[in-house]
């Protein structure tokens, strides 16, 4: 395979450990998994299967470990949750200024909105889909063929 960035090189396939900073945190290493590298340009392409679920591994880290969150795993659980700052809000129960502050580490979250947040990811609280509100508005029933193929031990729809 050609190096999609240089188009010059040869990608060289190995396994190892992959700095995963693309979730926004710092600190979170794969560990033996296949990356692609050109000897030209030095581009690097990690194959990282199941990313939903390598995320929920993350989040459930996070929200079990037993110091106080930091500043960037609040924005990854956030997103991980599916929210904006405003959607983050509402469902803290506080203002868009105050979540900013959080997430930009000028103020520690209190150990009660810290707790609330472990909970809701506990509990899997993800924001709906916008588009299912849309849809339940449509008054047009139309049946939809569903096709599944199993991928990697997970069920997905085939394309």
């Amino acid at each position: 395979m050609k190096c999609p960035n240089c188009e010059k090189a040869e990608l060289a396939k190995t396994r190892e450990n992959y700095h995963y900073q693309e979730c926004g945190l710092s600190t979170v290493t794969l560990v033996g998994i296949v990356v692609r590298k050109c000897p030209g340009c030095s581009n690097v392409m990690p194959r990282i299967p199941n990313i939903e679920g390598l995320h929920d591994a993350i989040a459930h880290a996070l929200i079990n470990k037993p110091e106080r969150l930091l500043a960037p795993e609040i924005v990854f659980l956030r997103k991980y949750l599916g929210w904006s700052g405003a959607d983050f809000a509402r469902n803290m129960h506080c203002d868009r200024a105050q979540i900013s502050k959080w997430e930009h580490g000028k103020v520690e979250m209190s150990k009660p909105y810290e707790l609330l947040l472990r909970e809701m990811v506990a509990s899997g609280k993800k924001i709906e889909d916008y588009h299912r509100h849309e849809a339940a508005r449509k008054k047009v029933f139309k049946t939809r063929s569903l096709m599944l193929q199993l991928q990697e031990k997970n069920w997905k729809e085939a394309e």
